[in-house]
């Protein structure tokens, strides 16, 4: 006699396997959206610090050291940018800034590099018969 619920075709375990496939591919591209994220962020704190640089080195008795202190200060604030490396060149007429740096990483092997460059004028007082 045959039991009339049991099939001849069964999938016992079936769905178990499956997820033990499918699960880590989710997780992997759920990590990977969290690490672009991540950069982003990265991304726009470097980009706001060579922005604040520059306005600290622009003044007419800033320096280059000036724009340095002020773009470590502020990336230290934020706290998740590393590897700082920050360029301030300063001439007569205009203020450039890189900064170059390395986001969280949250998925190994995937290391997200961060830069940004800001370039300004040097502001500079011209008296009222000279305008």
């Amino acid at each position: 006699m045959t039991n009339r619920w049991h099939d001849p075709g069964d999938q016992d375990g079936l769905i178990a396997s499956q997820l033990a496939i499918v699960m880590p591919a989710v997780l992997l591209l759920i990590m990977l959206s969290v690490q672009y994220g991540l950069w982003a962020h990265s991304q726009q704190l470097v980009s706001a610090a060579a922005d604040i640089a520059v306005t600290a080195a622009a003044v007419p008795d800033g320096t280059a050291d000036d724009a340095t202190a002020a773009a470590r200060s502020y990336l230290a604030g934020a706290g998740n940018v590393t590897g700082l490396t920050v360029n301030v060149a300063r001439s007569a007429g205009d203020v450039t800034v890189r900064i170059t740096g390395r986001s969280p990483q949250v998925v190994p092997g995937f290391p997200m590099a961060v830069d940004a460059v800001a370039v300004g004028p040097v502001e500079r007082f011209i008296s009222e018969p000279s305008r």
